[in-house]
């Protein structure tokens, strides 16, 4: 067995004293720290890393040189996780998110009594260094050696701040081995990080940072929360007990929880009140005054997500929209990690007056222990703003947002087929008999062939009369000769995503029953089409997002483009808007009745075999749609009889239900509004 060469302590020890005096007696520059730093782990990697190497001047060149090579920009860019803050359009918060609960603060932001107390305890030469306390790397090494390398504290509070970072934002399995920390070369690494930041930043600037960083338990990170939680203050109001308890967690957020923990909580608290007297930060006297105060907790969570916010489906809306939009990432990666950073305040669409409207008058009609739902969306033309989501059930029931979800719309969508019409010239006069039964030359159709509601006939009509009465046969005819193709053009032109074009039941140039609705829409997408409508053909992408800031700086940051642009002339959409006005006027939505004081255009839509009911309309300041069904699917479970407003409905049409819900959200919403007509073709 071939011998090894190892250094003794009696070997060891001298040379780190002699660094250790040395720098007591002797304030080091930045440059002769480093080269301390290296002699001292060169000592340690000589005795105890590398045997192989028998002096420790060699070990001490292996390290300068390894020194050199590391690497000093930390990722400081990528901010530790924090809350996203989401506003109403008047500026109230309803809703946030995190994943760690951290609010940053500001160093002025900061209680002095805090951080006189993580100074004092944690690091007192904090003011002193340059981000690496020679005499306690000398100590912390020795003592390691001494004890077979059981882990002794030798951590400023730069190097700790650099773990804190690394430990979030660490990109390769170098970096998470300094975060890490339990080799000597990554303590090595992390040295070197320390020097490098604090040429970068000011001392406030690092005790901010850190005080931003740190875990505290509870759930909480960083000084702001965790001041809210245990006391419920901010962070500028800590008292010196508060603060004190506070820094003693840092040594086991665990241990010393004051709710678990009280006795042993107070005991470490008192420890650190001790501490700041000793480094001068307070007095005798203010000491044995803050010994003498009780641990006094307040508690205060930070509701997290969307089942604590009172709008939980439009933050849903919003949730969706950050994960998905690429205004917030180029990718679904970027996208989640940006989610899970935080660290902004958006400001939202949300109109607290439509969106409780809309829920009282969901409520009103089904109630949320209902079997069937309803779910309602309001866009404000011209804009694309979504003012606001509702249904009838409840959050708790189900985390499904009826406005975003799929399902047949009937007779709403006939409109599609009359704007495709008018676009390629032919006018609201134009005639067709709207007799049945009716087969299409060359399209699909259903056995017996196409009829009217309730079989009536018509005879020879124009399009005013086919919107009024929803005449099924007229539009038929008319997407024959228009084109089921070019039909299905114009409805992604104006935001309907949702077509099926392959696939079972795929909608393609012999659906002549793409006219009537068959194909899958939201809500969403419908407030949409008729905003587009009302705003004199100004077609705009729905967005929940529309300001966003970062919320520490203020940065503006980009939101969703609205791509807000003239999709359909302003003729074709006037004549919309006048020809829609008759459902209101002997329609199928007479019985509703218009928006008092306001022209209002609508279309009422009842789906084969009852399986959804609704009713989209618009004037020129708010565009909705509601939509009444079941949860479960409609086929399975058609309207039939529903139990709304205390009675029992049979076999309900558009108007009956979703109808009254939908006027019931138009009145409240429009009151005090002045009106504004449509533009005239």
């Amino acid at each position: 067995m071939s011998s090894k060469t190892f250094l003794t302590l009696d070997e060891i020890a001298p040379r780190a004293v002699t660094e250790v005096r040395s720098a007591a007696t002797n304030p080091f520059t930045a440059g002769l720290a480093i080269l301390a730093i290296c002699s001292i782990i060169g000592a340690i990697v000589a005795a105890a890393v590398v045997p192989v190497v028998s002096t420790a001047a060699a070990a001490t060149r292996n390290v300068s040189a390894m020194w050199e090579g590391f690497p000093t920009e930390l990722p400081l860019a990528a901010a530790l996780p924090q809350h996203t803050v989401l506003l109403d359009k008047a500026g109230a918060e309803f809703a946030r998110f995190y994943t760690e609960n951290r609010v940053d603060v500001t160093f002025e932001q900061i209680s002095p009594n805090f951080t006189n107390a993580l100074v004092a305890t944690e690091d007192a030469r904090f003011y002193e260094h340059a981000g690496v306390d020679i005499i306690g790397v000398a100590r912390a090494a020795i003592k390691n050696y001494v004890n077979d390398n059981q882990s002794e504290g030798g951590s400023t509070i730069t190097q700790q701040l650099v773990q804190n970072i690394l430990i979030s934002n660490a990109t390769n399995d170098v970096e998470k081995a300094v975060a890490k920390g339990d080799t000597y070369e990554a303590k090595a690494r992390e040295a070197k990080y320390a020097v490098s930041l604090e040429k970068k930043m000011t001392k406030h600037e690092i005790l901010a940072a850190y005080s931003n960083a740190v875990f505290l338990g509870q759930k909480a990170y960083g000084v702001q929360a965790a001041a809210r939680v245990y006391f419920s203050v901010d962070a500028a109001a800590l008292t010196v007990p508060q603060s004190a308890m506070l820094v003693a967690l840092l040594k086991s957020p665990v241990a010393y929880d004051p709710f678990v923990h009280p006795e042993a909580a107070l005991e470490r608290r008192n420890l650190v009140i001790e501490r700041m007297a000793t480094e001068g930060y307070i007095t005798a006297e203010e000491r044995d005054a803050a010994v003498a105060t009780p641990i006094e907790l307040v508690r205060s969570d930070a509701p997290t997500g969307c089942a604590t916010s009172a709008y939980p489906f439009y933050c849903d809306l919003v949730r969706e929209e950050l994960m998905t939009n690429p205004a917030f990432g180029e990718t679904p990666e970027a996208r989640a990690e940006s989610f899970r950073r935080g660290g902004v305040t958006l400001t939202t669409a949300l109109d607290r007056r439509v969106a409780d409207a809309s829920l009282a008058a969901a409520t009103a009609a089904l109630g949320p222990d209902n079997e069937f739902g309803t779910g309602s969306a309001t866009v404000i033309p011209g804009t694309g703003h979504i003012a606001a989501v509702a249904q009838n059930h409840t959050w708790a029931r189900t985390q499904v947002v009826y406005a975003t979800s799929q399902a047949q719309p009937g007779s709403v969508m006939k409109p599609l087929t009359l704007v495709t019409a008018l676009e390629q010239g032919m006018s609201l006069s134009t005639t067709y008999t709207a007799t049945g039964p009716y087969i299409p030359r060359g399209m699909d159709y259903p056995k017996g062939g196409f009829t009217n509601f309730g079989k009536q006939n018509f005879g020879a009509i124009d399009a005013r009369t086919a919107i009024k009465q929803s005449v099924n046969i007229y539009f038929v005819k008319m997407i024959e000769e228009v084109g089921v193709l070019n039909v299905i053009d114009m409805s992604k032109r104006l935001g309907i995503t949702t077509i099926r074009e392959t696939g079972d039941n795929a909608i393609g140039s012999r659906s002549a029953s793409f006219a009537l609705g068959v194909s899958e829409v939201t809500p969403l997408e419908m407030a949409n089409v008729y905003a587009t409508f009302a705003s004199g053909g100004i077609k705009c992408n729905p967005v929940a997002v529309i300001g966003a800031v970062r919320t520490t700086t203020g940065e503006v940051l980009p939101t969703p483009a609205t791509d807000c642009h003239q999709e359909l002339s302003p003729e074709v959409a006037a004549q919309m808007d006048q020809v829609l006005r008759g459902t209101f006027q002997g329609g199928t939505l007479a019985g509703v009745g218009a928006v008092a004081g306001h022209e209002t255009g609508g279309k009422t839509g009842t789906t084969d075999g009852s399986s959804a009911n609704w009713t989209v309309g618009m004037t020129t300041q708010f565009a909705s749609a509601v939509w009444v069904g079941h949860p479960d699917g409609g086929v399975a479970h058609p309207l039939k009889r529903v139990q709304a407003y205390g009675r029992v409905f049979y076999n309900t049409t558009g108007s009956a239900i979703a109808g009254r819900i939908w006027k019931s959200i138009m009145a409240d919403i429009h009151v005090g509004v002045p009106p504004v007509p449509f533009p005239r073709p």
